[in-house]
């Protein structure tokens, strides 16, 4: 009996170590005010509260921001990859695993720009007959495929959300409106020069949770060392500090 229990707890030992000697690779995309990239250094609320996290538990890492589909690709193929801030929708739930950044969410929604007073909504249905430029492989990219909307006539996929932006200006008008949540495209379109209130929000789409989540090929001990780290920091307020300072920068 006391061999085993020494075994077992060599083995616990040894997980432990194996997990406090991974170097993270984490990924993410330009999604202010929740990640962004600023003189070379990548911040936002988020990023804040992934750095805590990881600080926390002494683990090492590297952090870099790519187009979403890039970053989403490399997270699930690759070992010891975090990818943030990510949604866990029904499609995605079972290629990842997951750490719910508890007490964030967004709501997801359609916008129009300010200057289209041709366009009216009332539901989704009537953004169907609309050309919608989504950030390719993100959720509302996926949550109106799966609404029976259809790449190449009413969706419009792109790398990235500036791009929605300046495709529905007036002198280009290539598509009709966009997709995103309030806060966000707010601080979007300030960092790019364009007035705050471009977008005019028309149809809510879904709310949806913030998550951190790893590709199956991580181990489990890596995993939890995170989970406990995330957990630490809440117990002990800093997101709560983190998420009331960033909101009060925004106000």
């Amino acid at each position: 009996m006391i061999r085993k229990f020494l075994l077992a707890s060599v083995f616990i030992l040894l997980l432990a170590v194996n997990a406090q000697g991974v170097e993270l690779r984490v990924v993410t995309e330009d999604w202010p005010p929740y990640t962004f990239s600023q003189r070379g250094e990548v911040k936002g609320l988020v990023t804040e509260i992934m750095r805590a996290t990881l600080d926390r538990v002494g683990m090492e890492y590297t952090i870099g921001v790519y187009p979403w589909a890039r970053a989403y690709e490399m997270a699930q193929a690759e070992e010891n990859v975090l990818i943030y801030s990510i949604f866990k929708l029904p499609a995605r739930a079972d290629k990842f695993k997951w750490i719910n950044i508890e007490g964030l969410s967004v709501n997801m929604s359609l916008f129009k720009p300010k200057h289209r007073d041709d366009i009216k909504l009332n539901s989704l249905d009537d953004a169907r007959k609309y050309r919608v430029g989504v950030t390719r492989e993100t959720s509302t990219h996926h949550f109106l495929l799966s609404r029976g909307f259809t790449e190449g006539i009413n969706i419009f996929p792109v790398n990235c959300e500036e791009q929605n932006a300046l495709k529905s200006q007036p002198n280009t008008g290539r598509i009709d409106l966009t997709t995103g949540d309030r806060l966000s495209l707010a601080c979007s379109l300030k960092l790019w020069g364009i007035a705050s209130d471009y977008w005019v929000e028309q149809v809510p789409l879904f709310q949806q949770d913030l998550y951190m989540a790893f590709g199956l090929k991580t181990s489990d001990e890596v995993v939890d060392k995170v989970r406990n780290g995330f957990y630490q920091i809440k117990n002990e307020g800093k997101l709560d500090a983190i998420v009331e300072r960033y909101y009060n920068m925004l106000e």
